[in-house]
């Protein structure tokens, strides 16, 4: 009897492991199931997004947009053909410059409008063009030239009345300054003298007491100048000290100036000079000059007031300016533009240089 019952409970122990042991692997199993399922409706989820996906896609491209790799290769194919056509536009501009006779230093200037652009021994130099410096404000379209050919202030400020003027010395020989009062000429600047570029010997220009005399002696109104290589303050003192002397017995109603030009050769005294150093020379001449009760100025060209002197450093002064050609390419402000070294005026024989002034002396 014992034996039976342990039988019994030792078969209904193994009974009880068999259906644990079914509902664990039913479990099992429904838990596998229902991962597939959830597997398979994930996967159908993905499959529809995929599909909306790649159907939006083929919307867009049919509505002409683009993928962001494909736009950045549109971009970068843009920017090629826009690099080829600027490059292709400045060459045909450049050429077109030449063609039409302008130098190679004018091409290079359009390419440059914010800076000054000097060319000198074969080097090209840029200076950014600074508001330090009063503009003078002119356009290409306020000065033109008068029936005479002599160039004219045309535009609309009233407050700017222009005058003819020539600047003369011994190369034109001996001028018949009534001829050239009939023509029209209102101021001359005349040459007193010069230092010369080598031995830097001081020499009064050979025709300064018949110019400032014949053309006083006419009505014209006369300024003059000095053709400096001073290479120091006592040099400058000199300079100006002759120039003071000559003019003393005349009256000289326009500036007196002095000349800084750069010297072609190298042999000339004033070829090291560095840019302080020729301010210093300038800037005595002019305060000994207005010292003495007349109007100091500078004359040069647009390598003067660059590569000589800073512009800057000299804007206390009155400009004359040497340029050829229009419109004048100085940006800064300026009393005198030499806009010519091959006019021709009645009374004075071959070329003359011709000048137009802007300010009331």
């Amino acid at each position: 009897m014992s034996n039976n019952q342990d039988y019994r409970q030792r078969r209904g122990v193994r009974n009880t492991q068999n259906i644990i042991s079914i509902i664990f692997l039913s479990l099992v199993a429904l838990m596998a199931l229902s991962f597939s399922v959830v597997l398979l409706i994930r996967n159908a989820t993905l499959q529809r997004q995929e599909d909306a996906v790649r159907s939006e896609l083929e919307a867009i491209n049919s509505e002409g947009y683009y993928t962001s790799y494909e736009a950045q290769k549109l971009v970068e194919e843009a920017s090629k053909e826009a690099e080829e056509k600027t490059r292709n536009s400045i060459r045909q501009m450049i050429q077109e410059k030449l063609e039409n006779g302008e130098g190679t230093t004018s091409a290079i200037r359009s390419l440059f409008p914010d800076q000054i652009v000097v060319a000198n021994q074969g080097r090209y130099y840029f200076f950014p063009i600074t508001d330090a410096i009063e503009h003078h404000g002119f356009g290409p379209e306020d000065f033109d030239y008068d029936d005479d050919g002599y160039l004219t202030y045309v535009g609309d400020d009233s407050t700017v009345e222009s005058k003819i003027g020539v600047d003369v010395s011994r190369f034109q020989g001996l001028i018949d300054w009534e001829q050239v009062a009939g023509a029209g000429i209102d101021f001359a600047m005349v040459r007193a003298g010069f230092r010369g570029t080598t031995e830097g010997k001081l020499l009064q220009d050979d025709y300064f007491i018949d110019n400032v005399e014949g053309a006083t002696a006419n009505g014209i109104d006369v300024g003059v100048y000095f053709y400096s290589q001073a290479i120091n303050e006592d040099e400058a003192r000199e300079e100006v000290q002759m120039i003071l002397d000559l003019i003393e017995p005349y009256k000289v109603t326009y500036p007196v100036v002095i000349d800084v030009e750069y010297a072609e050769s190298d042999k000339a005294r004033t070829a090291n000079l560095t840019t302080d150093e020729y301010e210093a020379v300038v800037k005595v001449f002019c305060e000994a000059v207005k010292k003495a009760g007349y109007t100091p100025m500078i004359y040069g060209n647009v390598t003067s007031y660059t590569l000589l002197m800073d512009a800057v450093d000299v804007d206390d002064y009155d400009i004359w300016v040497a340029y050829y050609g229009l419109p004048l390419y100085y940006p800064y402000h300026f009393d005198i533009w030499q806009y010519s070294k091959s006019g021709r005026v009645d009374g004075i024989d071959g070329d003359v240089d011709l000048n137009i002034c802007i300010t009331d002396y």
